[in-house]
């Protein structure tokens, strides 16, 4: 299945209501369209965002939308960079930590600088039934993988979402209904796990 144009641009409302009011800062994992980003900074402009992405590229587009820019590897990055960013009061994965290499090695360097009232907020997206339009992710994470990933890294989940920005296609549904007739799977489970585009994820230190 192909995203509707509208979807991300859908996501925003949502995303927002997750996300700390009036954040001190927010740290955004790799680069993105800036969306987000503004709103947020529209509706709290005394709010600071920083952006850290390792390509070139990505970090100079991302000075358009944030205050403040790192160009650097969150792989790499030791664990003074994560202790400099340890007053933050969120960190944002808006479509990114699927595209990491190692996304749990990230989320557990997180989990030892962030505060106990802070959060991390991630869209990752349903890419085992949806094609994205961008690069394809590193890893294709069910539901049961995302949960497990954070819980994992010692976070536990305190809010979810699955984003539906359009009914299944009829021929989708056929097709899944012959995957269940094959192989004995319950077409409904089928069904219901590839409806959503994508999970929006809110987690806290556990």
């Amino acid at each position: 299945m192909s995203l509707p144009e509208s979807s991300n641009a859908a996501y925003i409302t949502p995303y927002l209501a997750m996300l700390p009011p009036n954040a001190r800062l927010l740290i955004q994992a790799g680069g993105t369209d800036g969306g987000l980003a503004r709103q947020y900074r529209a509706r709290y402009p005394a709010a600071s965002w920083l952006a850290v992405d390792a390509d070139a590229t990505l970090a100079q587009q991302a000075r358009e939308y944030a205050d403040r820019v790192h160009q650097a590897d969150l792989h790499q990055a030791g664990e003074v960079f994560y202790k400099h960013l340890e007053w933050a009061d969120g960190w944002v994965f808006d479509c990114t930590l699927e595209h990491l290499r190692d996304p749990g090695k990230v989320l557990a360097q997180v989990r030892k600088v962030i505060q106990y009232d802070a959060c991390v907020v991630a869209r990752i997206a349903n890419s085992e039934h949806w094609n994205q339009t961008a690069e394809p992710a590193r890893h294709r994470l069910a539901l049961a993988g995302v949960l497990g990933l954070f819980e994992d890294a010692g976070f536990r989940v305190v809010n979810g979402i699955m984003l539906n920005p359009a009914p299944v296609p009829e021929h989708v549904v056929e097709a899944l209904r012959q995957r269940a007739a094959r192989t004995g799977e319950t077409a409904m489970r089928l069904l219901e796990e590839a409806q959503p585009s994508h999970y929006l994820i809110k987690a806290m230190p556990a």
